[in-house]
């Protein structure tokens, strides 16, 4: 359903009204944000010995989830995509801001979109610091700010030839679930699930801090990331593609597709890592602790490039991945 078609837009209000309606104290309050909303700018004190991670991400309907998205599942796309990035840094959650423009003031879909931000918000121990709303086509800005102690932030740089390479959840179900969703299925629902409602891997991401190499959160498609990160080491990959857990889901609807859709599919908001071997045994007690299913796929090479290894049989890879341009 069109949720700008889903409930009467509310008449004679401001944007003033409307924060102090939907966005006024919802959601985590974090000790770090000692002026919230209500002011002219946000005021955070950081504990000492802290570094702040900062992302921000634009995302629109139409691009980033469909026009016709209900409040919860672009409050759910938006922040995850965001908590990611602070994620693949393996800063933990301190603040957002909130940017969002909308054509129309719908009492259902912002107290969809609310409800379900408040809800993140407390899951993620994150706080809406600020933010701003405005009339036009509908988008959401979201800026994200974590903490990290000094000199512990997961970077893309950093991969030694002969770390193992790993991933953490099922790559692919995120676009399995766009496709099926762009053709108005009403079956596949775990797939679909993992699109409209994702899951960013924060406490899994908090834990790499002192483990892993080097770090990328999964968004444009797995092979494209990969090689992002390869790019910014200097080294190269070999994956094992036996190794790529496909789900049953997975499996079921793509069929001979379903690779296809590991590779190069995007939205996954999982993470790539890679690490030294004397970690395995951590890395598998973090996943079992935080319930993060966790995979090695592969190898770091000190031979540029992503490879496939299949049957012995050794392939460059295709690393094409979305652009927006």
């Amino acid at each position: 359903m069109d949720w700008r078609n889903s409930g009467r837009p509310e008449s004679n209000v401001d944007e003033f009204s409307i924060i102090d309606k939907y966005f006024s104290g919802i959601g985590f309050s974090h000790d770090a944000v000692t002026m919230g909303p209500g002011d002219d700018c946000a005021v955070f004190d950081l504990p000492s010995g802290s570094e702040l991670c900062v992302s921000t991400d634009t995302m629109l309907a139409g691009v980033h989830y469909p026009h016709e998205a209900s409040g919860d599942v672009v409050a759910d796309r938006t922040l995850t995509a965001n908590l990611s990035d602070l994620a693949a840094m393996g800063a933990s959650p301190v603040s957002f801001l909130l940017a969002l423009t909308m054509p129309d003031s719908v009492d259902s879909w912002l107290s969809d979109f609310t409800d379900r931000l408040s809800e993140r918000s407390m899951v993620h121990r994150i706080a809406l610091a600020g933010g701003n709303l405005a009339k036009g086509p509908l988008s959401v800005t979201i800026t994200v700010m974590g903490a990290v102690p000094a000199g512990t932030a997961l970077m893309r740089r950093g991969s030694k030839a002969g770390d193992h390479l790993f991933v953490t959840g099922e790559i692919g179900s995120a676009a399995a679930g766009l496709r099926i969703v762009q053709e108005n299925a009403s079956n596949h629902e775990t797939l679909q699930s993992a699109y409209l409602h994702p899951e960013p891997r924060v406490a899994f991401a908090e834990g790499l801090r002192g483990i892993a190499s080097a770090c990328i959160d999964i968004s444009d498609g797995f092979l494209a990331d990969l090689n992002h990160l390869c790019e910014a080491s200097s080294v190269g990959a070999e994956i094992e593609t036996r190794k790529i857990f496909l789900s049953d889901q997975l499996r079921a609807y793509a069929g001979d597709q379903a690779m296809e859709f590991s590779f190069h599919g995007g939205d996954d908001y999982e993470l790539c890592f890679s690490a030294p071997e004397s970690f395995s045994d951590d890395i598998v007690r973090l996943g079992e602790k935080t319930g993060t299913r966790v995979t090695r796929v592969g190898t770091i090479t000190a031979e540029p490039g992503v490879w496939l290894i299949e049957n012995e049989t050794k392939t460059p890879a295709e690393t094409r991945g979305y652009t927006h341009f």
